[in-house]
């Protein structure tokens, strides 16, 4: 199976790229859906080696993920190279095709991860491209969910050990937190 994921992933790359850059509207389509595709992708392919374990991972990494891509992007505050908007650093596109690249490279090995990562640079290329982000968020974008996806597989942290309960003490009323890494 791997190696007609590898086979795959690059035929749809190589065929894809050259049309997308053909018109950059298209580009911009195709990173739409790649930054979707790389971690459903990874999600089909943990279901398919009955890998629950990773599975969670990989859907653990994608909240965290997108709960600090999100978060760096309202405290930051950067504009867009187009200045549609202030929300530019990080790229969110970036972060989320990264997260689903990472978990395939440390849960699979290289033989997934590199074709997944083709595919995130694809991504950051068409945010470029499409004059949505500059370099440095395309780059921070990778760089913030492969980290947080790293701490996730390798490193073991995981937030599925906590337990939030609720208390009433006389006059006293409030909730317990209890997480456990």
């Amino acid at each position: 199976m791997r190696n007609s994921f590898v086979a795959a992933t690059l035929a749809v790359s190589m065929a894809v790229a050259p049309v997308a850059h053909a018109k950059s509207d298209n580009l911009t389509t195709v990173g739409d859906i790649t930054q979707i595709a790389v971690p459903v992708g990874a999600g089909i392919i943990s279901l398919l080696k009955n890998d629950t374990e990773g599975f969670f991972q990989l859907a653990e990494g994608a909240v965290y993920t997108a709960a600090a891509t999100h978060t760096l992007k309202a405290v930051v505050h950067a504009p867009r190279p187009d200045g549609s908007e202030n929300n530019s650093f990080p790229s969110g596109h970036t972060s989320a095709a990264a997260q689903g690249a990472a978990y395939l490279q440390f849960r699979y090995g290289w033989e997934y991860g590199v074709p997944a990562y083709a595919l995130t640079a694809l991504v950051g290329y068409s945010r470029v491209d499409a004059k949505r982000h500059y370099w440095r968020d395309v780059a921070a974008g990778a760089a913030l969910a492969t980290g947080i996806q790293y701490a996730v597989t390798e490193m073991g942290y995981s937030l599925t050990d906590t337990y939030v309960m609720p208390y009433i003490n006389g006059d006293q009323v409030g909730l317990t937190a209890s997480v456990k890494f």
